[in-house]
């Protein structure tokens, strides 16, 4: 289930064009290799991006909606993060239609920079082990991981910010019961963004293929997983991934939680969800959360019963630390 779900999620960004791209232009290439025409290059690598990309969407997001949202039905306690709750038809649609639209947008970024690749274009991405040694390849694994994802993190807690939030965020903030479909239900922008700093380190360093792209397979493994609403948690050798529910949290609360493959950001810099504050799209905070004693009675009331909907079973200690 793992790597197919790491294949998919390689096949349905379009990084498989980068890599085919590296691999031909350092290998395969003699004299290197060049495009007669940009934009012909372009439409080609375009329009398998895309037939694949969407392929593996539709694919494997309606893998996980037949398996568990549909075969599951009945028995939301024993898989899902918010039990009693299910997305309403009209945005189960609607995050469809979002998804489909982000995932053109990242297949376009994706396509340029194969074709930038193909080209002949810059970039710092190296195929020989002993291109440089060995130590820089072992380290580059954490220095990409944690480059992106610190990155990623304030990009996105910069996107909770009122003006950012009320015309682009908004969107992805429509689920509060986030699914699998709802992994590029992002707006265009955003997504373009994200995925622009994502390849970043291509252009300032030298990185070999495999930790680059090994660590995009995880990145975008773990954000089909993290937007699944369902109980998937991190592996024991993983002790700085969270778990679904993390995620699952912030869809559901909406201003805390920020980070992606990394709990430590929100840790560190005060944004991880506290138990005696609350987080809600109504709540400027920045992240800190209001304290309960500030709430009044309605607010209260409403707090503890989100707290209720949420399925212990999803926590790493198979119980809820939030209950009231």
């Amino acid at each position: 289930m793992i790597v197919f779900s790491l294949i998919a999620a390689a096949f349905m960004n379009g990084d498989w064009l980068a890599v085919v791209a590296h691999t031909q232009k350092y290998h395969d290439a003699e004299p290197p290799m060049s495009c007669t025409s940009f934009f012909e290059e372009f439409k080609t690598q375009c329009f398998w991006a895309m037939a694949v990309g969407y392929g593996v969407y539709f694919g494997f997001c309606g893998y996980l909606e037949w398996k568990y949202y549909i075969k599951g039905r009945g028995r939301e306690a024993e898989w899902k993060c918010q039990p009693k709750r299910h997305l309403p038809r009209h945005l189960v649609w609607d995050q469809i239609k979002w998804g489909c639209i982000g995932l053109m947008a990242t297949n376009v970024v994706s396509a340029v920079m194969a074709t930038h690749v193909t080209c002949g274009g810059y970039s710092q991405v190296y195929t020989r082990f002993g291109q440089y040694p060995l130590w820089w390849w072992v380290i580059q694994w954490p220095v990409i991981f944690v480059q992106q994802d610190y990155v990623t993190y304030w990009i996105h807690r910069s996107f909770h910010s009122r003006f950012l939030f009320k015309h682009f965020h908004s969107i992805h903030h429509r689920y509060f019961q986030p699914t699998p479909w709802s992994v590029t239900a992002i707006h265009p922008f955003e997504i373009i963004l994200v995925q622009l700093f994502m390849v970043m380190p291509i252009f300032i360093y030298p990185v070999h293929w495999l930790p680059f792209y090994g660590l995009a397979l995880y990145t975008y493994y773990h954000g089909i997983v993290q937007h699944s609403g369902i109980t998937f948690k991190a592996r024991w050798w993983q002790p700085w991934q969270p778990d679904c529910m993390f995620h699952d949290n912030h869809h559901q609360y909406c201003h805390v939680n920020y980070g992606f493959n990394c709990y430590l950001w929100d840790e560190i810099h005060g944004s991880v969800r506290k138990t005696d504050r609350c987080y809600s799209t109504h709540t400027d905070s920045w992240g800190s959360g209001r304290l309960l004693t500030e709430l009044s009675d309605e607010e209260l009331r409403q707090e503890t019963f989100e707290r209720f909907t949420e399925n212990p079973e999803a926590y790493r200690e198979n119980f809820n630390p939030y209950l009231l």
